[in-house]
């Protein structure tokens, strides 16, 4: 995982700091495992420690242009992943980049299935577009295909997925609320998530309430980032390590 560096224990600080005057989410843990980090310094999750295998089901939603995270996981269980993400520059990353037994798929995940506007970022050095019109998604606009969990899990023939990690630039609060997510959730046993209550457009309820949806959907939260305070790793309660 992340060392407490310098710059990590200012980051944790000012995390810690925020949640102090009660305009940062605070998400307890559950439980202590050990655990696994995978990702990049500035965009990564840790996980159960050997909690794949070889067959396991890994889908990454949001890849950007950092493919890291499947890599590590590749690396050391050799699963296959299947990588979603609908924005140009991140398909054409993925397609120079991709690791061994990773199957690119050009649409995105959302609450349902869907034709919708993709907003990309004003500054054009960014990679991450949006569907969520907000104040720094003001560049071109993309049309592009979202699809819901149910269509997920019927695109790549699974009845289970292993882990599932979401980073769509805010959409995750449409997914997490909606009726397809809740009847596919209880045939996921990890979640990664990277939420955006960080955005204007949403605030630190957003995010809380998420999380209590998850809650109640049977995951505990066994991971956030201190330094972030914005990816968090879930783990279904029916699932024994």
């Amino acid at each position: 995982m992340s060392s407490l560096s310098p710059i990590n224990i200012y980051r944790a600080g000012r995390v810690f700091a925020r949640q102090l005057m009660a305009t940062e989410p605070y998400v307890a843990r559950s439980g202590l495992r050990p655990l696994e980090y995978h990702g990049g310094p500035a965009g990564g999750w840790a996980i159960p420690r050997d909690c794949l295998c070889a067959h396991s089901v890994v889908v990454d939603v949001g890849l950007g242009e950092d493919l890291d995270f499947s890599r590590q996981l590749h690396e050391k269980y050799g699963c296959a992943v299947h990588g979603f993400d609908p924005t140009p520059r991140a398909i054409a990353y993925a397609k120079r980049c991709m690791p061994p037994k990773f199957t690119l798929h050009t649409v995105g995940l959302a609450g349902t299935t869907r034709a919708a506007e993709f907003f990309l970022p004003s500054n054009e050095d960014h990679v991450s577009g949006s569907v969520i019109n907000a104040s720094h998604t003001k560049g071109a606009v993309l049309n592009v295909g979202l699809i819901d969990m149910p269509d997920l899990f019927e695109r790549i023939g699974v009845d289970r997925i292993d882990l599932l990690k979401v980073d769509v630039e805010g959409a995750e609060y449409e997914i997490i609320g909606s009726a397809g997510f809740a009847a596919c959730v209880p045939h996921i046993r990890i979640l990664c998530f990277e939420f955006h209550h960080r955005w204007g457009e949403f605030g630190k309820g957003a995010t809380i309430d998420a999380v209590d949806k998850l809650r109640r959907m049977g995951f505990d939260c066994i991971w956030r980032s201190l330094t972030t305070n914005e990816e968090f790793t879930f783990v279904n309660r029916s699932w024994r390590s």
